[in-house]
């Protein structure tokens, strides 16, 4: 494989209520929503879990995907892409997905991963109206930043910030990168 792809569903949703990954639009769980527009040619998906994990599990049932429990999942997203970093074995590079963009798309993830090629920027970020979204791509070469990443420093944003003059952005024209589910409200989005 290519790339790595790591979906972040550890967290316990506690904003939502409930663990807003396993809940249904219009009758399939977000996380297998996310997950199976993951699924492209040459990309291995890796499912970072903690809360719930029996239940992210069952509500991916049939979909081959790598799983990787974060037992520190309590202290934060940053710990969850480490656990993720810490297994990827890509020679081109990770995309860090979180598991509540309910509305993302493959074409955007191949989107990225093609500017990616394209370019061989260190970090590739879709964009819309200018403003930054997911998934990020970084280069292999910046693995080793990723497993330092704390979330006291802002996590993944530092490693943006500080390699922003390498970063190449695209412009991919729909809401969807930007929109993550934290409540029930972000359920009413027609992106």
């Amino acid at each position: 494989m290519d790339y790595d792809l790591i979906i972040l569903a550890a967290g316990e949703s506690t904003r939502f209520g409930e663990n807003k990954l396993i809940y249904r639009i219009n009758g399939i769980p977000i996380i297998r929503r996310v997950t199976t527009e993951a699924l492209l040619p040459n990309v291995r998906v890796m499912v970072v879990i903690g809360h719930d994990p029996n239940k992210i599990r069952e509500a991916l049932e049939g979909i081959n995907v790598n799983y990787i429990y974060n037992p520190d999942y309590k202290k934060g997203m940053s710990q969850s892409i480490i656990a993720g970093v810490k297994l990827s074995n890509s020679d081109k590079g990770i995309l860090i997905l979180p598991g509540d963009m309910a509305y993302i798309k493959s074409h955007i993830i191949e989107q990225v991963i093609e500017a990616h090629m394209r370019t061989g920027a260190n970090i590739v970020i879709p964009t819309y109206n200018g403003r930054g979204g997911h998934p990020i791509l970084f280069d292999v070469k910046l693995k080793n930043e990723l497993l330092f990443i704390k979330e006291e420093t802002r996590g993944l944003k530092e490693i943006v910030q500080r390699h922003e003059n390498e970063a190449y952005k695209i412009e991919v024209g729909t809401p969807t990168i930007v929109h993550d589910v934290d409540i029930k409200g972000d359920l009413n989005f027609d992106g």
